[in-house]
């Protein structure tokens, strides 16, 4: 009779913790929160050309995301981020995307396989800390030309509803 108890509570504990974690992230998905934070400027790894800072980035509408190669809900992003890209980079907009790997290395081969064309960022503290990590991913950041994160979004962002706020940042 022990045996059947331990082995109950062995299957209960992970599925409670599991399913916290999984109300959490639904109850954070697809909450814009409109803010006002202006960023300073950091330094990061590009995982391409070395170091860079937010210097070279300053005065255009950026869009940043925070993701990682073993994230799957950052991967269902891939494909709507090229797409974003693809209409709005001539027009001006950046995206910037800060990798959560566990090294650059990882980060960088991460974009190789994606063909990300824009930049990719390993994570440090002092980045996360600007930004104000909320402790998971995928979040992402609108910032205005004047360098101000003016929308942060938690979990899997909504393609259209990205567009039409990117749309209002570039006019």
């Amino acid at each position: 009779m022990r045996s059947l108890a331990v082995k109950i509570l062995l299957i209960a504990i992970p599925v409670l913790i599991l399913g916290s974690m999984a109300y959490r992230q639904l109850s954070l998905d697809n909450q814009f929160q409109e803010i006002s934070r202006k960023i300073n400027n950091f330094t990061a790894i590009d995982v391409e050309n070395g170091r860079t800072t937010f210097q070279e980035l300053k005065g255009k509408a950026t869009f940043i995301v925070l993701s990682a190669s073993w994230c799957p809900a950052c991967m269902a992003e891939i494909p709507m981020l090229k797409n974003i890209h693809n209409e709005f980079a001539n027009q001006g907009l950046n995206i910037l995307m800060i990798s959560e790997d566990d090294n650059v290395k990882i980060a960088a081969k991460f974009k190789k396989k994606h063909q990300l064309p824009w930049t990719v960022l390993h994570w440090n503290y002092d980045l996360m800390n600007l930004l104000g990590n909320p402790g998971f991913i995928p979040v992402s950041y609108l910032v205005n030309d004047q360098d101000s994160i003016v929308q942060i979004h938690a979990g899997i962002f909504k393609e259209d509803e990205v567009r039409k706020e990117i749309q209002k940042l570039l006019k």
